[in-house]
């Protein structure tokens, strides 16, 4: 089914909206890497910030170390109005 733009510009706008293509259509077989957020955690991380708990306890509720939250707090901090929110959907890493 077409819908007037090219490929390469739908998956553009597929990432840039904070779209994750379904695992089972990846081209990789291999499963996702711990070592990377999933887009679940990050939206937890924008949850628990916005309720005011600190780095400490995001880590401690997603498994992960304070040094990684605090990471990802920093990578994807969208400014708006002086101050620093975070966007689970600014990230870089999006499939």
């Amino acid at each position: 089914m077409g819908c007037g733009i090219s490929q390469p510009v739908g998956f553009r706008w597929f990432r840039e909206g904070g779209g994750m293509a379904p695992s089972h259509l990846s081209r990789s077989s291999k499963p996702p890497s711990d070592r990377y957020l999933s887009f679940a955690e990050r939206e937890e991380i924008a949850l628990l910030r916005v309720q005011g708990h600190g780095v400490r306890e995001v880590a401690r509720r997603l498994g992960r170390t304070a040094s990684t939250i605090s990471r990802e707090l920093r990578r994807n901090a969208a400014t708006r109005g002086g101050n620093l929110d975070y966007r689970a959907t600014a990230t870089k890493y999006l499939a």
